[in-house]
């Protein structure tokens, strides 16, 4: 006898399926559209206060409700609920809850201020969760897509040229308009430092300065200050073309197929960030290349150790690109340091000599910073530059609870910070206007106590100490978070100081200038495009790559992303929230990782967790 199936208990199992998918998706268009920080509630009670936070509905909400149904039912319906998805989407959706509760410098105090915020709390996350599970799961059914190769379809070989000329053609309207380049804040501070304008000192590396300076005074000693300029940018331009260029070649020779590397190349070429910031002038751009150029090394070694070594070019290279690390920026040395556990795994069979790489590095940057530097008469940077984080963290304190600070407290704040005005230059998401005002006479004796008050105050308010760390730093893991501080990108040349002295630094079409101004401004209106002009969408993606190595079987692949998550956690210390040009060597990063995941899917697979 076959067996019987009840039609009337699967109608009933697939009814309730429609409700909770309806529900899920009610709950995350209502997430996208909440105002978390609408707090009212008093008495009119939790629901109240629920429905207040919605500016609306109307037709769009409907039809986005509509959409997440049929999107939530067609994934239910043809896949079983993966736990590790599940983690990753609540933890994105934390990300989310994160962004929300410090987007206007409120706090952690704003998830449980009252009952209806809670249940908006529940609201964000259960609603986004539902809606990145279903995201990613997408995600990962595309990525393994491209892992495969249509029947019939040839192999074409890598041409340098070829790619070197449409990124260079592409990037070109750019470099043309913004003759003689971007010249950005560093630029104008090194110049003015390299020609005796304003003191010496190592806060813009020393090395950076006399490169970029070098430029100039060729050029100007020529006739032109602007054509010195123009040849920095155009070498800084093409030396990253370059590794564009060697990063697609070594993506074919590990298997990626040509229709993935298709895409890199285009996303490069065309979405513009990446010409942008080819040409402007800081410490930053440099910076970001030679640290792309050391991830692409460290995938190689990783795959083939052996390989590696023996191309006598990259084992010479690799110390150089160590040292520029160090030269270019000045926590490029702790860069340095926390990539050596990375590739004295890749390269464990022959450790040794990567620990004798690293050593002679490091007594290089010992060197540098300890002896020549000093003997140059080049003065450090003001210590109060590593101290954001603790200086805001007094400040909110200051600012929120100085009438129960006592006068002995606010005297050794005061003997560091100037107390006074400490509230006034208070800013949760730039630290610049609570260090300006830093003593750098100040004694061991009075340091000391400050750090006592600093504990004390910790010990007092720790969740105040919480928020000033995160409401500095919440941007760069929210991709709606659009750097309200400093602008994601910079177009022109001026240094005017230099051009009061005969100098001619200055962008030659200001009027096209301002055109792409405008263009690279309504760029980010563009939905989802808009999207990568936000700091915090890189991160999310570096995360995303780094989730699906993980469900992989080529889990030492996430050794690769050592220096991406290195330069976060420097961007976390940094002075300023989402500051775009902070986490450039991220975002120069993240279509190769983009690559190396579709890569890791091809030849690991992904295990179903």
């Amino acid at each position: 006898m076959g067996t019987k199936i009840n039609l009337g208990k699967l109608s009933g199992q697939y009814a309730w399926r429609k409700i909770g998918c309806f529900f899920l998706a009610i709950l995350s268009a209502a997430a996208m559209g909440l105002n978390f920080e609408n707090t009212m509630e008093a008495d009119n009670g939790i629901l109240y206060g629920v429905l207040v936070s919605f500016q609306g509905w109307g037709i769009a909400e409907f039809l986005i409700t509509l959409f997440l149904f049929c999107l939530y039912l067609y994934v239910n319906q043809n896949a079983s609920i993966r736990k590790g998805i599940a983690v990753f989407s609540a933890f994105l959706a934390s990300l989310m809850l994160l962004g929300l509760c410090y987007t206007n410098a409120t706090g952690m105090a704003l998830l449980v201020l009252n009952g209806a915020q809670m249940v908006k709390t529940g609201i964000v996350l259960i609603g986004y969760g539902a809606f990145f599970y279903c995201a990613v799961w997408f995600l990962e059914k595309w990525l393994k897509k491209l892992t495969g190769q249509k029947a019939g379809e040839t192999k074409k070989p890598h041409s340098h040229l070829k790619t070197c000329a449409i990124l260079f053609v592409c990037w070109l309207p750019y470099l043309a308009v913004c003759y003689p380049g971007t010249t950005l804040y560093d630029a104008r501070t090194m110049l003015e430092q390299y020609f005796g304008l304003s003191q010496l000192t190592n806060h813009h590396p020393y090395f950076q300065i006399l490169l970029l300076g070098t430029f100039v005074e060729a050029g100007h000693a020529l006739g032109s200050g602007a054509a010195g300029m123009f040849v920095y940018v155009l070498l800084q331009e093409l030396a990253f073309i370059f590794v564009l260029s060697y990063m697609l070649k070594c993506l074919e020779k590990f298997g990626i197929f040509e229709k993935v590397r298709k895409i890199l190349l285009w996303i490069y070429a065309l979405l513009p960030v990446f010409p942008v910031y080819a040409i402007s002038v800081g410490k930053n751009m440099n910076f970001s290349i030679v640290l792309v150029l050391l991830t692409i090394f460290l995938f190689e070694l990783i795959e083939s150790d052996e390989a590696f070594l023996h191309e006598r070019i990259k084992m010479v290279f690799l110390p150089v690109l160590l040292i520029l690390l160090c030269l270019f920026r000045n926590e490029g040395f702790w860069i340095v340091v926390g990539c050596l556990p990375a590739f004295l795994w890749a390269g464990r069979k022959h450790w040794r000599i990567f620990a004798g790489i690293f050593a002679g590095v490091f007594l290089f940057g010992g060197l540098w910073f300890r002896c020549v530097l000093p003997a140059l008469h080049v003065e450090d940077g003001s210590i109060a530059e590593s101290l954001s984080i603790p200086f805001l963290q007094t400040a909110r304190t200051v600012a929120y609870y100085g009438d129960e600070i006592t006068e002995e407290e606010k005297q050794a704040i005061d003997a560091v910070l100037e107390y006074d005005t400490l509230p006034k230059r208070y800013l949760p998401e730039f630290s610049d206007r609570v260090k300006e005002r830093y003593n750098n006479d100040a004694t061991q004796e009075e340091l000391a106590a400050y750090w006592k008050v600093y504990v004390q105050q910790f010990l007092e308010h720790p969740v105040t100490y919480v928020d000033a760390f995160l409401n500095k730093c919440y941007g760069y893991f929210y991709p709606d978070d659009l750097g309200r501080t400093k602008a994601w990108f910079v177009v022109g040349a001026d240094i005017s100081p230099l051009n009061e002295i005969g100098f001619d630094l200055y962008a030659r079409f200001p009027n096209a200038v301002r055109k792409l101004d405008g263009l690279l401004e309504a760029f980010r209106q563009i939905p989802l495009l808009g999207y990568t002009s936000s700091v915090g969408f890189y991160t999310w993606c570096t995360f995303l790559s780094m989730f699906f190595i993980l469900q992989s079987k080529k889990k030492g692949l996430l050794w690769l992303f050592v220096p991406a998550i290195l330069v976060i956690l420097v961007c976390v210390a940094s002075p300023v929230n989402a500051y775009f040009r902070y986490e450039l060597p991220v975002v120069f990063s993240v279509p190769y990782f983009f690559a190396v995941t579709v890569y890791a899917m091809k030849t690991g697979g992904i295990v179903q967790r």
